[in-house]
């Protein structure tokens, strides 16, 4: 199999990334207790990876894909982790979105743990992983990890992630990462792989 290529992504990737993603996670397991179930939820599904690749990503941190747009990893370096005031605005007013105004207190909950510091500042953080339905199977997800978990190793860092179904956890525990908690209240399962030499 021929090495999978990937790139640095940049604004005018952000719509076909938000779709990718849309796809990707259409039936993970955090993703479908969060997202509404009416008219507005696509719209607000889409709202959220947009914000996710372009203001989380984009602008602290780095977005990384394929040439064909159909894998995406959104990173943050160490020392990029706290969320300004805005980001936390956008953010909740975003999971609100999507979860629906009934559910206020639950999407405050979820933006806390989505934006809780990792135990340390001082590792890498990946934050989002979507691989499209239609190229799954091609080690993609892989590649994709092991952009973020090279540039840590070289660094001598760990690298943390947020897994969401028990699926992701897998395949993260496939690539080195261990469970160090899951959440009482969601889906969200937090990981740690250590650097390795």
């Amino acid at each position: 199999m021929s090495e999978l290529k990937i790139i640095k992504a940049d604004y005018s990737a952000v719509p076909a990334l938000s779709a990718m993603f849309m796809d990707a996670y259409a039936n993970n397991e955090a993703m479908q207790a969060a997202l509404r179930q009416d008219e507005a939820g696509d719209f607000a599904h889409d709202a959220y990876w947009r914000w996710a690749i372009g203001e989380w990503g984009l602008i602290d941190g780095e977005v990384y894909t394929t040439p064909e747009l159909d894998g995406c990893v959104i990173m943050r370096s160490p020392g990029k982790h706290q969320a300004d005031v805005m980001q936390k605005m956008e953010l909740l007013a975003i999971v609100t979105r999507m979860m629906g105004s009934s559910k206020i207190e639950l999407a405050k909950e979820v933006c806390e743990q989505m934006l809780a510091v990792p135990p340390m500042q001082d590792c890498y953080w990946l934050w989002g992983l979507g691989v499209s339905p239609k190229a799954g199977g091609k080690g993609l997800a892989s590649a994709l990890i092991k952009t973020v978990t090279d540039q840590a190793d070289a660094a001598g860092k760990p690298t943390y992630v947020v897994a969401s179904s028990d699926k992701v956890v897998k395949t993260f525990e496939r690539r080195g990462f261990e469970v160090l908690s899951k959440s009482e209240n969601f889906p969200y399962w937090f990981m740690l792989r250590p650097a390795q030499a």
